[in-house]
Protein backbone atom coordinates (compact mmCIF):
# COMPACT_ATOMS: atom_id res chain seq x y z
CA UNK A 1 0.00 0.00 0.00
CA UNK A 2 2.82 2.43 0.86
CA UNK A 3 4.57 1.65 -2.45
CA UNK A 4 1.31 2.27 -4.35
CA UNK A 5 0.85 5.54 -2.49
CA UNK A 6 4.41 6.64 -3.27
CA UNK A 7 3.91 5.76 -6.93
CA UNK A 8 0.66 7.76 -7.03
CA UNK A 9 2.43 10.89 -5.74
CA UNK A 10 5.47 10.36 -7.96
CA UNK A 11 3.47 9.80 -11.17
CA UNK A 12 1.09 12.71 -10.47
CA UNK A 13 3.96 15.10 -9.80
CA UNK A 14 5.77 13.93 -12.94
CA UNK A 15 2.59 14.37 -14.99
CA UNK A 16 2.15 17.91 -13.64
CA UNK A 17 5.78 18.89 -14.44
CA UNK A 18 5.51 17.47 -17.97
CA UNK A 19 2.14 19.17 -18.61
CA UNK A 20 3.51 22.49 -17.30
CA UNK A 21 6.57 22.18 -19.52
CA UNK A 22 4.52 21.74 -22.69
CA UNK A 23 1.87 24.25 -21.47
CA UNK A 24 -0.90 21.63 -21.46
CA UNK A 25 -3.37 23.27 -19.06
CA UNK A 26 -5.88 20.39 -18.95
CA UNK A 27 -3.10 17.96 -18.09
CA UNK A 28 -1.98 20.20 -15.22
CA UNK A 29 -5.51 20.37 -13.74
CA UNK A 30 -5.88 16.57 -13.95
CA UNK A 31 -2.55 15.93 -12.20
CA UNK A 32 -3.26 18.50 -9.47
CA UNK A 33 -6.78 17.09 -8.97
CA UNK A 34 -5.36 13.56 -8.49
CA UNK A 35 -2.93 14.87 -5.86
CA UNK A 36 -5.76 16.76 -4.10
CA UNK A 37 -7.95 13.64 -3.95
CA UNK A 38 -5.07 11.47 -2.75
CA UNK A 39 -4.21 13.73 0.19
CA UNK A 40 -7.93 14.10 1.07
CA UNK A 41 -8.26 10.30 1.43
CA UNK A 42 -5.12 10.40 3.61
CA UNK A 43 -6.80 13.10 5.79
CA UNK A 44 -4.00 15.57 4.99
CA UNK A 45 -6.45 18.41 4.30
CA UNK A 46 -3.74 21.08 4.23
CA UNK A 47 -1.95 19.54 1.23
CA UNK A 48 -5.23 18.48 -0.38
CA UNK A 49 -6.48 22.06 -0.22
CA UNK A 50 -3.25 23.44 -1.70
CA UNK A 51 -3.45 21.22 -4.80
CA UNK A 52 -7.24 21.62 -5.06
CA UNK A 53 -7.10 25.41 -5.24
CA UNK A 54 -4.32 25.39 -7.86
CA UNK A 55 -6.30 22.93 -10.00
CA UNK A 56 -9.48 24.99 -9.57
CA UNK A 57 -7.70 28.23 -10.55
CA UNK A 58 -6.40 26.70 -13.81
CA UNK A 59 -9.87 25.24 -14.52
CA UNK A 60 -11.33 28.74 -14.13
CA UNK A 61 -8.75 30.17 -16.51
CA UNK A 62 -9.34 27.60 -19.27
CA UNK A 63 -13.11 27.44 -18.59
CA UNK A 64 -12.95 23.73 -17.72
CA UNK A 65 -16.39 23.26 -16.06
CA UNK A 66 -15.80 19.52 -15.51
CA UNK A 67 -12.59 20.09 -13.55
CA UNK A 68 -14.17 22.98 -11.63
CA UNK A 69 -17.18 20.82 -10.64
CA UNK A 70 -14.95 18.03 -9.32
CA UNK A 71 -12.79 20.38 -7.26
CA UNK A 72 -15.83 22.24 -5.87
CA UNK A 73 -17.25 18.93 -4.61
CA UNK A 74 -13.88 18.02 -3.05
CA UNK A 75 -13.71 21.44 -1.32
CA UNK A 76 -17.16 20.71 0.17
CA UNK A 77 -15.85 17.36 1.50
CA UNK A 78 -12.92 19.16 3.17
CA UNK A 79 -15.39 21.57 4.78
CA UNK A 80 -17.44 18.57 5.99
CA UNK A 81 -14.32 16.99 7.52
CA UNK A 82 -13.67 20.29 9.34
CA UNK A 83 -17.32 20.44 10.56
CA UNK A 84 -17.95 23.60 8.54
CA UNK A 85 -21.35 22.37 7.35
CA UNK A 86 -22.92 25.59 6.05
CA UNK A 87 -19.92 26.48 3.81
CA UNK A 88 -19.94 22.82 2.68
CA UNK A 89 -23.57 23.13 1.54
CA UNK A 90 -22.77 26.35 -0.31
CA UNK A 91 -19.95 24.64 -2.28
CA UNK A 92 -22.20 21.64 -3.01
CA UNK A 93 -24.89 23.91 -4.46
CA UNK A 94 -22.21 25.33 -6.80
CA UNK A 95 -21.07 21.82 -7.79
CA UNK A 96 -24.69 20.80 -8.48
CA UNK A 97 -25.20 23.85 -10.70
CA UNK A 98 -22.06 23.00 -12.72
CA UNK A 99 -22.93 19.29 -13.08
CA UNK A 100 -26.45 20.17 -14.22
CA UNK A 101 -24.93 22.30 -16.99
CA UNK A 102 -22.66 19.36 -17.89
CA UNK A 103 -25.59 16.89 -17.63
CA UNK A 104 -23.37 14.67 -15.47
CA UNK A 105 -25.92 12.60 -13.50
CA UNK A 106 -23.26 10.39 -11.90
CA UNK A 107 -21.55 13.36 -10.23
CA UNK A 108 -24.93 14.89 -9.37
CA UNK A 109 -25.79 11.74 -7.43
CA UNK A 110 -22.58 12.14 -5.39
CA UNK A 111 -23.28 15.85 -4.81
CA UNK A 112 -26.77 15.08 -3.47
CA UNK A 113 -25.36 12.34 -1.20
CA UNK A 114 -22.81 14.78 0.29
CA UNK A 115 -25.58 17.38 0.68
CA UNK A 116 -27.54 14.80 2.70
CA UNK A 117 -24.50 14.33 5.01
CA UNK A 118 -24.23 18.10 5.61
CA UNK A 119 -27.99 18.38 6.27
CA UNK A 120 -27.79 15.50 8.78
CA UNK A 121 -25.04 17.25 10.75
CA UNK A 122 -27.15 20.45 10.75
CA UNK A 123 -30.08 18.36 12.14
CA UNK A 124 -32.21 19.13 9.07
CA UNK A 125 -33.95 15.73 8.96
CA UNK A 126 -36.40 16.58 6.16
CA UNK A 127 -33.60 17.82 3.91
CA UNK A 128 -31.46 14.77 4.80
CA UNK A 129 -34.17 12.35 3.69
CA UNK A 130 -34.95 14.42 0.57
CA UNK A 131 -31.34 14.48 -0.71
CA UNK A 132 -30.74 10.77 0.06
CA UNK A 133 -33.76 9.92 -2.09
CA UNK A 134 -32.52 12.16 -4.93
CA UNK A 135 -29.05 10.59 -4.79
CA UNK A 136 -30.38 7.03 -4.71
CA UNK A 137 -32.73 7.68 -7.65
CA UNK A 138 -29.81 8.85 -9.82
CA UNK A 139 -27.54 6.03 -8.57
CA UNK A 140 -30.14 3.42 -9.63
CA UNK A 141 -30.47 5.14 -13.01
CA UNK A 142 -26.65 5.02 -13.46
CA UNK A 143 -26.33 1.41 -12.14
CA UNK A 144 -23.90 2.73 -9.50
CA UNK A 145 -23.99 -0.20 -7.05
CA UNK A 146 -21.56 1.38 -4.61
CA UNK A 147 -23.53 4.62 -4.27
CA UNK A 148 -26.78 2.61 -3.95
CA UNK A 149 -25.23 0.76 -0.98
CA UNK A 150 -24.08 4.05 0.57
CA UNK A 151 -27.60 5.54 0.24
CA UNK A 152 -29.25 2.41 1.69
CA UNK A 153 -26.92 2.64 4.69
CA UNK A 154 -27.84 6.32 5.19
CA UNK A 155 -31.54 5.47 4.90
CA UNK A 156 -31.01 2.89 7.65
CA UNK A 157 -29.26 5.54 9.75
CA UNK A 158 -32.12 8.03 9.11
CA UNK A 159 -34.86 5.58 10.13
CA UNK A 160 -32.87 4.44 13.19
CA UNK A 161 -32.55 8.07 14.36
CA UNK A 162 -36.33 8.48 13.87
CA UNK A 163 -37.02 5.44 16.09
CA UNK A 164 -38.29 3.33 13.15
CA UNK A 165 -36.10 0.27 13.81
CA UNK A 166 -37.84 -2.19 11.49
CA UNK A 167 -37.32 0.04 8.44
CA UNK A 168 -33.72 0.72 9.50
CA UNK A 169 -33.00 -3.04 9.79
CA UNK A 170 -34.49 -3.58 6.30
CA UNK A 171 -32.06 -1.12 4.65
CA UNK A 172 -28.99 -2.27 6.62
CA UNK A 173 -29.76 -5.92 5.78
CA UNK A 174 -30.23 -5.05 2.07
CA UNK A 175 -26.59 -3.86 2.02
CA UNK A 176 -25.14 -6.90 3.80
CA UNK A 177 -27.13 -9.50 1.81
CA UNK A 178 -26.90 -7.89 -1.63
CA UNK A 179 -25.80 -10.74 -3.97
CA UNK A 180 -24.92 -8.28 -6.74
CA UNK A 181 -22.49 -6.04 -4.84
CA UNK A 182 -20.40 -6.40 -1.68
CA UNK A 183 -18.07 -3.86 -0.06
CA UNK A 184 -16.32 -4.32 3.30
CA UNK A 185 -16.49 -0.60 4.14
CA UNK A 186 -20.26 -0.35 3.56
CA UNK A 187 -20.87 -3.73 5.28
CA UNK A 188 -18.97 -2.43 8.33
CA UNK A 189 -21.30 0.62 8.45
CA UNK A 190 -24.37 -1.66 8.07
CA UNK A 191 -23.35 -4.10 10.84
CA UNK A 192 -22.66 -1.22 13.24
CA UNK A 193 -26.07 0.24 12.28
CA UNK A 194 -27.77 -3.10 13.11
CA UNK A 195 -25.92 -3.03 16.45
CA UNK A 196 -27.38 0.43 17.20
CA UNK A 197 -30.90 -0.78 16.33
CA UNK A 198 -30.50 -3.83 18.61
CA UNK A 199 -29.18 -1.62 21.40
CA UNK A 200 -32.17 0.74 21.08
CA UNK A 201 -34.50 -2.30 21.51
CA UNK A 202 -32.41 -3.43 24.55
CA UNK A 203 -31.22 -6.59 22.74
CA UNK A 204 -27.71 -6.14 24.08
CA UNK A 205 -26.30 -9.57 23.08
CA UNK A 206 -27.38 -9.02 19.45
CA UNK A 207 -25.90 -5.50 19.57
CA UNK A 208 -22.55 -6.94 20.78
CA UNK A 209 -22.55 -9.58 18.01
CA UNK A 210 -23.28 -7.04 15.21
CA UNK A 211 -20.82 -4.48 16.60
CA UNK A 212 -17.99 -7.06 16.62
CA UNK A 213 -18.69 -7.81 12.94
CA UNK A 214 -18.70 -4.10 12.15
CA UNK A 215 -15.43 -3.62 14.06
CA UNK A 216 -13.73 -6.52 12.26
CA UNK A 217 -14.57 -5.11 8.80
CA UNK A 218 -13.66 -1.54 9.82
CA UNK A 219 -10.23 -2.72 11.04
CA UNK A 220 -9.80 -4.62 7.78
CA UNK A 221 -10.43 -1.45 5.73
CA UNK A 222 -8.59 0.74 8.30
CA UNK A 223 -11.40 3.33 8.42
CA UNK A 224 -10.93 5.24 11.67
CA UNK A 225 -14.43 6.69 11.93
CA UNK A 226 -16.12 3.28 11.48
CA UNK A 227 -13.75 1.68 14.03
CA UNK A 228 -14.62 4.43 16.51
CA UNK A 229 -18.40 3.95 16.03
CA UNK A 230 -18.19 0.15 16.45
CA UNK A 231 -16.11 0.54 19.64
CA UNK A 232 -18.65 3.04 21.00
CA UNK A 233 -21.54 0.59 20.54
CA UNK A 234 -19.51 -2.24 22.10
CA UNK A 235 -18.67 -0.10 25.13
CA UNK A 236 -22.33 0.90 25.65
CA UNK A 237 -23.75 -2.60 24.97
CA UNK A 238 -21.32 -4.39 27.32
CA UNK A 239 -22.08 -1.84 30.03
CA UNK A 240 -25.84 -2.29 29.58
CA UNK A 241 -25.38 -6.10 29.69
CA UNK A 242 -23.56 -5.77 33.03
CA UNK A 243 -20.15 -6.80 31.68
CA UNK A 244 -18.22 -3.83 33.06
CA UNK A 245 -14.71 -5.22 32.51
CA UNK A 246 -15.30 -5.59 28.78
CA UNK A 247 -17.15 -2.26 28.72
CA UNK A 248 -14.10 -0.56 30.24
CA UNK A 249 -11.79 -2.25 27.71
CA UNK A 250 -13.77 -0.98 24.73
CA UNK A 251 -14.31 2.43 26.31
CA UNK A 252 -10.51 2.82 26.52
CA UNK A 253 -10.08 1.83 22.86
CA UNK A 254 -12.91 4.17 21.87
CA UNK A 255 -11.19 7.07 23.66
CA UNK A 256 -7.93 6.40 21.77
CA UNK A 257 -9.67 6.51 18.38
CA UNK A 258 -11.73 9.54 19.41
CA UNK A 259 -8.51 11.42 20.25
CA UNK A 260 -7.04 10.37 16.90
CA UNK A 261 -10.10 11.63 15.00
CA UNK A 262 -10.08 14.99 16.79
CA UNK A 263 -6.34 15.64 16.24
CA UNK A 264 -5.91 19.41 16.20
CA UNK A 265 -3.29 19.14 13.42
CA UNK A 266 -6.06 18.43 10.89
CA UNK A 267 -7.96 21.65 11.73
CA UNK A 268 -7.85 24.23 8.95
CA UNK A 269 -9.03 27.72 9.90
CA UNK A 270 -11.23 29.60 7.45
CA UNK A 271 -8.72 32.43 7.52
CA UNK A 272 -6.08 30.04 6.18
CA UNK A 273 -8.53 28.85 3.54
CA UNK A 274 -9.15 32.41 2.42
CA UNK A 275 -5.41 33.08 2.17
CA UNK A 276 -4.84 29.94 0.12
CA UNK A 277 -7.65 30.90 -2.22
CA UNK A 278 -5.98 34.25 -2.74
CA UNK A 279 -2.68 32.44 -3.39
CA UNK A 280 -4.38 30.27 -6.02
CA UNK A 281 -5.91 33.35 -7.63
CA UNK A 282 -2.44 34.90 -7.77
CA UNK A 283 -1.10 31.74 -9.44
CA UNK A 284 -3.83 32.01 -12.07
CA UNK A 285 -3.06 35.70 -12.59
CA UNK A 286 0.64 34.92 -12.95
CA UNK A 287 -0.16 32.27 -15.56
CA UNK A 288 -2.32 34.78 -17.43
CA UNK A 289 0.51 37.32 -17.34
CA UNK A 290 2.95 34.75 -18.69
CA UNK A 291 0.65 34.08 -21.66
CA UNK A 292 0.27 37.83 -22.21
CA UNK A 293 4.04 38.30 -22.10
CA UNK A 294 4.50 35.53 -24.67
CA UNK A 295 1.94 37.17 -26.96
CA UNK A 296 3.68 40.51 -26.47
CA UNK A 297 7.03 38.95 -27.41
CA UNK A 298 5.52 37.45 -30.56
CA UNK A 299 3.91 40.76 -31.40
CA UNK A 300 7.23 42.52 -30.85
CA UNK A 301 9.01 40.18 -33.26
CA UNK A 302 6.28 40.78 -35.84
CA UNK A 303 6.59 44.54 -35.33
CA UNK A 304 10.36 44.35 -35.85
CA UNK A 305 9.83 42.54 -39.15
CA UNK A 306 7.25 45.09 -40.26
CA UNK A 307 9.56 47.92 -39.14
CA UNK A 308 12.40 46.54 -41.27
CA UNK A 309 10.23 46.36 -44.37
CA UNK A 310 8.75 49.76 -43.62
CA UNK A 311 12.22 51.26 -43.24
CA UNK A 312 13.08 50.19 -46.76
CA UNK A 313 9.84 51.67 -48.05
CA UNK A 314 10.46 54.88 -46.11
CA UNK A 315 13.82 55.31 -47.83
CA UNK A 316 12.23 54.74 -51.24
CA UNK A 317 9.18 56.91 -50.69
CA UNK A 318 11.10 59.69 -49.05
CA UNK A 319 11.34 61.56 -45.81
CA UNK A 320 7.93 63.16 -46.22
CA UNK A 321 6.02 59.89 -45.94
CA UNK A 322 8.24 58.72 -43.05
CA UNK A 323 7.48 61.89 -41.09
CA UNK A 324 3.74 61.41 -41.65
CA UNK A 325 3.78 57.88 -40.25
CA UNK A 326 5.89 58.97 -37.31
CA UNK A 327 3.22 61.54 -36.41
CA UNK A 328 0.53 58.86 -36.72
CA UNK A 329 2.37 56.55 -34.29
CA UNK A 330 2.71 59.43 -31.83
CA UNK A 331 -1.03 60.08 -32.10
CA UNK A 332 -1.80 56.40 -31.49
CA UNK A 333 0.39 56.37 -28.35
CA UNK A 334 -1.39 59.43 -26.97
CA UNK A 335 -4.80 57.90 -27.68
CA UNK A 336 -3.81 54.59 -26.04
CA UNK A 337 -2.58 56.36 -22.90
CA UNK A 338 -5.82 58.36 -22.76
CA UNK A 339 -7.84 55.13 -22.93
CA UNK A 340 -5.70 53.64 -20.13
CA UNK A 341 -6.37 56.67 -17.93
CA UNK A 342 -10.13 56.39 -18.60
CA UNK A 343 -10.03 52.65 -17.75
CA UNK A 344 -8.23 53.38 -14.46
CA UNK A 345 -10.83 56.03 -13.60
CA UNK A 346 -13.66 53.55 -14.27
CA UNK A 347 -11.91 50.96 -12.06
CA UNK A 348 -11.58 53.48 -9.19
CA UNK A 349 -15.27 54.41 -9.50
CA UNK A 350 -16.25 50.72 -9.42
CA UNK A 351 -14.10 50.08 -6.32
CA UNK A 352 -15.65 53.10 -4.55
CA UNK A 353 -19.15 51.78 -5.33
CA UNK A 354 -18.21 48.32 -3.99
CA UNK A 355 -16.78 49.90 -0.82
CA UNK A 356 -19.99 51.88 -0.22
CA UNK A 357 -22.12 48.76 -0.77
CA UNK A 358 -19.92 46.75 1.61
CA UNK A 359 -20.29 49.46 4.28
CA UNK A 360 -24.09 49.50 3.86
CA UNK A 361 -24.20 45.70 4.17
CA UNK A 362 -22.10 45.84 7.37
CA UNK A 363 -24.48 48.41 8.91
CA UNK A 364 -27.48 46.24 8.03
CA UNK A 365 -25.90 43.14 9.57
CA UNK A 366 -25.23 44.96 12.86
CA UNK A 367 -28.76 46.36 12.83
CA UNK A 368 -30.28 42.90 12.32
CA UNK A 369 -28.26 41.32 15.12
CA UNK A 370 -28.98 44.18 17.57
CA UNK A 371 -32.70 44.23 16.72
CA UNK A 372 -33.22 40.44 17.08
CA UNK A 373 -31.28 40.09 20.34
CA UNK A 374 -33.06 42.92 22.21
CA UNK A 375 -36.25 41.02 23.15
CA UNK A 376 -34.80 37.68 24.42
CA UNK A 377 -32.11 39.44 26.47
CA UNK A 378 -34.73 41.74 27.98
CA UNK A 379 -36.62 38.63 29.16
CA UNK A 380 -33.48 37.11 30.69
CA UNK A 381 -32.63 40.35 32.51
CA UNK A 382 -36.20 40.59 33.86
CA UNK A 383 -35.94 37.04 35.22
CA UNK A 384 -32.70 37.87 37.04
CA UNK A 385 -34.29 40.99 38.54
CA UNK A 386 -36.94 38.76 40.13
CA UNK A 387 -34.14 36.82 41.82
CA UNK A 388 -32.65 40.00 43.28
CA UNK A 389 -35.91 40.88 45.05
CA UNK A 390 -35.41 38.00 47.49
CA UNK A 391 -39.13 37.22 47.70
CA UNK A 392 -39.10 33.99 45.71
CA UNK A 393 -39.41 30.56 47.28
CA UNK A 394 -37.17 27.62 46.35
CA UNK A 395 -39.82 26.05 44.09
CA UNK A 396 -40.37 29.33 42.28
CA UNK A 397 -36.61 29.83 41.89
CA UNK A 398 -36.26 26.36 40.36
CA UNK A 399 -39.10 27.07 37.88
CA UNK A 400 -37.58 30.42 36.90
CA UNK A 401 -34.09 28.87 36.56
CA UNK A 402 -35.52 26.26 34.18
CA UNK A 403 -37.13 29.02 32.12
CA UNK A 404 -33.89 31.05 32.11
CA UNK A 405 -32.01 27.94 30.93
CA UNK A 406 -34.53 27.38 28.12
CA UNK A 407 -34.40 31.04 27.09
CA UNK A 408 -30.56 31.18 27.16
CA UNK A 409 -30.36 27.95 25.10
CA UNK A 410 -32.82 29.26 22.53
CA UNK A 411 -31.11 32.66 22.44
CA UNK A 412 -27.68 31.02 22.05
CA UNK A 413 -28.98 29.02 19.09
CA UNK A 414 -30.41 32.22 17.61
CA UNK A 415 -27.05 34.03 18.07
CA UNK A 416 -25.18 31.18 16.35
CA UNK A 417 -27.73 31.31 13.54
CA UNK A 418 -27.43 35.10 13.15
CA UNK A 419 -23.64 35.15 13.28
CA UNK A 420 -23.33 32.31 10.78
CA UNK A 421 -25.70 34.10 8.44
CA UNK A 422 -23.96 37.47 8.97
CA UNK A 423 -20.55 35.90 8.16
CA UNK A 424 -21.95 34.54 4.89
CA UNK A 425 -23.20 38.03 3.93
CA UNK A 426 -19.88 39.90 4.28
CA UNK A 427 -19.60 40.47 0.54
CA UNK A 428 -23.20 41.79 0.29
CA UNK A 429 -26.73 40.51 0.82
CA UNK A 430 -26.89 37.19 -1.04
CA UNK A 431 -30.08 35.17 -1.45
CA UNK A 432 -29.49 31.39 -1.51
CA UNK A 433 -32.87 29.79 -2.22
CA UNK A 434 -33.57 26.16 -1.35
CA UNK A 435 -36.45 23.94 -0.28
CA UNK A 436 -36.84 23.88 3.53
CA UNK A 437 -39.47 23.20 6.19
CA UNK A 438 -40.97 26.60 7.12
CA UNK A 439 -43.11 25.18 9.95
CA UNK A 440 -39.98 23.73 11.61
CA UNK A 441 -38.23 27.10 11.27
CA UNK A 442 -41.31 28.78 12.83
CA UNK A 443 -41.15 26.39 15.82
CA UNK A 444 -37.60 27.59 16.50
CA UNK A 445 -38.81 31.22 16.44
CA UNK A 446 -41.72 30.42 18.78
CA UNK A 447 -39.30 28.72 21.19
CA UNK A 448 -37.09 31.85 21.30
CA UNK A 449 -40.03 34.15 22.14
CA UNK A 450 -42.06 31.79 24.35
CA UNK A 451 -40.66 33.21 27.61
CA UNK A 452 -41.07 36.80 26.40
CA UNK A 453 -44.73 36.10 25.60
CA UNK A 454 -45.27 34.26 28.89
CA UNK A 455 -43.78 37.13 30.90
CA UNK A 456 -46.28 39.50 29.23
CA UNK A 457 -49.11 36.95 29.81
CA UNK A 458 -49.64 36.66 26.03
CA UNK A 459 -50.78 33.44 24.33
CA UNK A 460 -48.33 32.62 21.51
CA UNK A 461 -50.10 30.13 19.19
CA UNK A 462 -48.50 28.27 16.26
CA UNK A 463 -51.40 26.71 14.32
CA UNK A 464 -49.74 23.93 12.27
CA UNK A 465 -50.74 20.25 11.90
CA UNK A 466 -48.37 19.15 9.13
CA UNK A 467 -44.97 20.19 7.67
CA UNK A 468 -45.08 23.28 5.44
CA UNK A 469 -42.34 23.69 2.81
CA UNK A 470 -41.25 26.76 0.83
CA UNK A 471 -38.53 27.53 -1.72
CA UNK A 472 -36.62 30.56 -0.43
CA UNK A 473 -33.50 31.63 1.53
CA UNK A 474 -33.91 29.94 4.98
CA UNK A 475 -31.85 32.55 6.87
CA UNK A 476 -33.61 35.58 5.38
CA UNK A 477 -37.06 34.04 5.93
CA UNK A 478 -36.07 33.19 9.53
CA UNK A 479 -35.16 36.85 10.21
CA UNK A 480 -38.31 38.06 8.40
CA UNK A 481 -40.72 36.08 10.64
CA UNK A 482 -38.58 36.60 13.74
CA UNK A 483 -39.19 40.36 13.34
CA UNK A 484 -42.93 39.93 12.71
CA UNK A 485 -43.42 37.72 15.81
CA UNK A 486 -41.27 40.05 17.97
CA UNK A 487 -43.32 43.09 16.88
CA UNK A 488 -46.63 41.27 17.46
CA UNK A 489 -45.62 40.46 21.07
CA UNK A 490 -44.25 43.96 21.56
CA UNK A 491 -47.53 45.68 20.64
CA UNK A 492 -49.93 43.22 22.33
CA UNK A 493 -51.23 43.93 25.84
CA UNK A 494 -51.21 41.36 28.70
CA UNK A 495 -53.90 38.67 28.36
CA UNK A 496 -53.67 39.19 24.56
CA UNK A 497 -53.01 36.68 21.82
CA UNK A 498 -50.53 36.27 18.93
CA UNK A 499 -51.37 33.59 16.36
CA UNK A 500 -49.30 32.16 13.46
CA UNK A 501 -51.33 30.30 10.83
CA UNK A 502 -51.06 28.99 7.23
CA UNK A 503 -53.39 28.88 4.24
CA UNK A 504 -52.57 27.24 0.90
CA UNK A 505 -54.09 27.82 -2.54
CA UNK A 506 -53.09 26.17 -5.85
CA UNK A 507 -50.63 28.98 -6.56
CA UNK A 508 -49.66 30.58 -3.22
CA UNK A 509 -48.86 29.85 0.43
CA UNK A 510 -50.19 32.53 2.83
CA UNK A 511 -48.49 32.80 6.25
CA UNK A 512 -50.33 35.06 8.74
CA UNK A 513 -48.95 36.61 11.96
CA UNK A 514 -51.98 38.11 13.75
CA UNK A 515 -52.34 39.90 17.11
CA UNK A 516 -55.12 41.66 19.00
CA UNK A 517 -52.84 44.43 20.24
CA UNK A 518 -52.88 48.21 19.93
CA UNK A 519 -53.00 48.28 16.11
CA UNK A 520 -51.97 51.24 13.94
CA UNK A 521 -53.51 54.41 12.60
CA UNK A 522 -54.10 54.79 8.86
CA UNK A 523 -51.28 57.37 8.70
CA UNK A 524 -48.71 55.06 10.33
CA UNK A 525 -49.91 52.14 8.21
CA UNK A 526 -49.16 54.14 5.04
CA UNK A 527 -45.56 54.80 6.24
CA UNK A 528 -44.89 51.26 7.43
CA UNK A 529 -42.34 50.08 4.84
CA UNK A 530 -41.01 53.47 3.73
CA UNK A 531 -39.65 54.99 6.97
CA UNK A 532 -37.12 53.84 9.58
CA UNK A 533 -35.83 55.23 12.87
CA UNK A 534 -37.76 57.58 15.17
CA UNK A 535 -40.28 58.49 12.49
CA UNK A 536 -41.88 55.02 12.65
CA UNK A 537 -40.51 53.35 15.82
CA UNK A 538 -42.72 53.40 18.96
CA UNK A 539 -42.62 51.88 22.44
CA UNK A 540 -44.38 48.57 23.10
CA UNK A 541 -47.18 47.91 25.57
CA UNK A 542 -44.60 47.46 28.32
CA UNK A 543 -42.44 50.33 27.05
CA UNK A 544 -40.15 48.02 25.04
CA UNK A 545 -37.76 50.14 23.04
CA UNK A 546 -37.50 49.55 19.25
CA UNK A 547 -34.91 50.43 16.60
CA UNK A 548 -37.38 51.24 13.81
CA UNK A 549 -35.54 48.98 11.35
CA UNK A 550 -37.34 45.62 11.61
CA UNK A 551 -40.21 46.10 9.17
CA UNK A 552 -37.95 47.75 6.61
CA UNK A 553 -35.80 44.58 6.66
CA UNK A 554 -38.92 42.40 6.53
CA UNK A 555 -39.99 44.14 3.31
CA UNK A 556 -36.48 43.86 1.83
CA UNK A 557 -36.16 40.12 2.59
CA UNK A 558 -39.68 39.47 1.26
CA UNK A 559 -38.77 41.17 -2.05
CA UNK A 560 -35.51 39.18 -2.31
CA UNK A 561 -37.49 35.93 -2.01
CA UNK A 562 -40.30 36.90 -4.46
CA UNK A 563 -42.82 37.18 -1.60
CA UNK A 564 -45.43 39.89 -0.97
CA UNK A 565 -46.63 41.39 2.33
CA UNK A 566 -50.16 42.60 3.06
CA UNK A 567 -50.94 44.45 6.31
CA UNK A 568 -54.38 44.90 7.87
CA UNK A 569 -54.59 46.94 11.07
CA UNK A 570 -57.26 48.75 13.10
CA UNK A 571 -56.21 51.06 15.92
CA UNK A 572 -56.86 49.52 19.38
CA UNK A 573 -58.03 46.24 17.78
CA UNK A 574 -54.87 44.63 16.42
CA UNK A 575 -52.76 43.97 13.33
CA UNK A 576 -52.45 41.19 10.76
CA UNK A 577 -49.33 40.65 8.59
CA UNK A 578 -49.85 38.23 5.65
CA UNK A 579 -46.75 36.99 3.75
CA UNK A 580 -47.52 35.33 0.40
CA UNK A 581 -45.00 32.87 -1.12
CA UNK A 582 -45.21 31.30 -4.56
CA UNK A 583 -46.29 27.67 -4.17
CA UNK A 584 -43.45 25.09 -4.25
CA UNK A 585 -43.38 23.00 -7.47
CA UNK A 586 -40.90 20.66 -9.20
CA UNK A 587 -40.16 23.46 -11.72
CA UNK A 588 -39.38 25.84 -8.84
CA UNK A 589 -36.69 23.49 -7.55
Amino acid sequence: MQRASANTIKLSNYAFILAEKIRYDKGQTTALANLARYYYVKCDYELSLRYLLKSSAISDYIHDLDGKAGMTNLLALIYLAQKKFIPAKKELYSAISLNKKLNNSQRLAGNYFNLALASKELKQSDSTFYYIQLSKKLAVKNNDDHLIAMNNNRLGEYYCSEGRSEEAVFYYTSVIKNPKYQNDWENSFAYTGLAKCSYSKKKYNDAILYAHKGLELAQKTNTLWDIHMALKVLHEAYHAAGKDALAYKFQTLEKQYSDSLSNEKTEIELTSLSLKRKEAENDALMRKNQVAQQKAANSQMLMLLIASVSASLFIILGLNIWNTRKKQRLYNDIQEKSEQILAQNRLIEKQNAELLESNRTKNKLFSIIGHDLRSPFATIIASFKMFKTGYLGEAEKEIILDKIYEQVSATSEMIDHLLTWANSQKEGLNTQKQKFCLSQKMEQIVEVFSNTAENKQISLIHDCTEPIFVYADPDQVHILFQNLVANAIKFTKPQGEVEISYQQSPSHLLVTVKDNGIGMSAEKLSQLFTMTGKGISTYGTKYEKGLGIGLNLVKQFADLNDATITVNSIENQGSEFIVSFNILTDETI
